[in-house]
C-alpha cells in the first residue's frame, strides 16, 4: 500500500499560526498605546514648562506680595492653570530686603487625572525708595 503525501497545512498549524499572530498583534498594540500616551504627556509637560516661564516673567514685572495666588492661562490654553506662593526664604535668617522664595505649579488635565510641573526659585525685587514728604522751602 502506498501512502499519499499531502502538501497542504493541517488545522492545528493554522490555529497555531493565528494564535502567534494574535499575541504579536496584541503586544504591538499595547506598545504603540504606551508610546502614544508618553508622547502626549511629554508634549503637555513641555507646554506647561513654557507657560510656567511666561508666568514667571509676568510675576517679575509685577510687585511681589507675600501670599498665595492662582489663575488660568485663558482660552488660548484651555485646561492649564497655575498657582504660586511667594514667601520669605525659610533658610535665610537675615535675608536682604526684596528677596523672596517663589514656588509655581502649572497643572493640567491628563486623561482621568491631573498632572503638574513645579518650579521653585528665589526672586529678588529691588525695594522701591520711599518718597520724602515734607516742606523743603525756606
Amino acid at each position: 500500500m502506498r501512502v499519499k503525501k499531502t502538501t497542504g497545512v493541517t488545522l492545528v498549524e493554522v490555529l497555531l499560526a493565528l494564535t502567534i499572530l494574535t499575541l504579536v498583534t496584541g503586544a504591538l498594540s499595547q506598545g504603540t498605546n504606551y508610546l502614544t500616551r508618553r508622547l502626549v504627556r511629554a508634549r503637555n509637560a513641555s507646554l506647561a514648562r513654557n507657560l510656567a516661564w511666561r508666568r514667571l516673567v509676568q510675576s517679575q514685572s509685577e510687585s511681589l506680595v507675600i501670599g498665595h495666588r492662582s489663575g488660568v492661562f485663558g482660552a488660548e490654553f484651555p485646561g492649564y492653570g497655575w498657582n504660586e506662593t511667594v514667601a520669605a526664604p525659610a533658610e535665610m535668617a537675615n535675608r536682604p530686603p526684596g528677596l523672596f522664595s517663589y514656588r509655581l505649579n502649572v497643572t493640567w488635565q491628563q486623561g482621568w487625572e491631573n498632572d503638574q510641573v513645579s518650579f521653585e526659585t528665589l526672586l529678588y525685587q529691588h525695594p522701591r525708595k520711599q518718597k520724602k514728604v515734607g516742606n523743603d522751602e525756606k
